[in-house]
C-alpha cells in the first residue's frame, strides 16, 4: 500500500510513518514544517529510511496542490492540523482556513481522485479540552464513558 500523511512531520504523524515504513510500505509525508522541530523529526525517518520516505513541502489550504499529492496513494492519513489553542484565539480565522478548509482540500482531493483512496482523519483532545472529570470505563473492544447515556448501535446488536 502507497501511505500518504499530511501533518506526517508532526509527533503522531512521524511515529506513524515510522511504524509504516518499518513494515516496508512507501510512505509520502505532506507538511509544512511550521511547528518547531518538525524538521528533526523529518530528518530522523530520512536517516532510517532513504529513499522509501518521500516529503513534499506544502499547504494543506492549497487545494491544487492537495488534488496533485492525493492521487496514486491508497491511504490519506489526514493528521495536519492548527491545534494551539493560544493560536486559535488570537488567529481565528487561520485556525479555520487550515482546519475546516484543509481538511475539506483534503477530502475533495481524495474524492476527485480517479482511484479515490481510504482517508483516516485524526483529531485531537484540544477539541473537548482536558476532560480529567469525565469517567472513563474499558469495555472488552473499546473504552466509554461511564455516565454517558449515548446510544451505541454495537449496543443494539447484542
Amino acid at each position: 500500500m502507497n501511505h500518504l500523511i499530511t501533518g506526517g512531520a508532526g509527533f503522531i504523524g512521524c511515529n506513524l510513518a515510522h511504524t509504516l515504513l518499518s513494515r516496508g510500505g512507501p510512505v509520502t509525508i505532506f507538511d509544512n514544517l511550521s511547528r518547531p522541530l518538525t524538521s528533526l523529526n523529518l530528518e530522523w525517518l530520512r536517516q532510517q529510511y532513504g529513499e522509501r520516505l518521500r516529503f513534499i513541502q506544502g499547504d494543506i489550504r492549497d487545494f491544487e496542490v492537495m488534488r496533485s499529492v492525493v492521487p496514486g496513494h491508497d491511504v490519506v492519513y489526514h493528521l495536519a492540523g492548527q491545534v494551539a489553542v493560544t493560536t486559535s484565539v488570537l488567529d481565528p480565522r487561520s485556525d479555520f482556513e487550515i482546519n475546516a478548509t484543509g481538511t475539506l482540500n483534503v477530502l475533495e482531493a481524495a474524492r476527485l481522485a480517479e482511484k479515490p483512496p481510504i482517508v483516516f482523519f485524526a483529531s485531537t483532545n484540544k477539541v473537548y479540552g482536558g476532560m480529567e472529570t469525565v469517567a472513563i470505563t474499558e469495555q472488552p473492544t473499546r473504552y466509554t464513558y461511564r455516565d454517558s447515556t449515548a446510544w451505541d448501535p454495537r449496543d443494539a446488536a447484542a
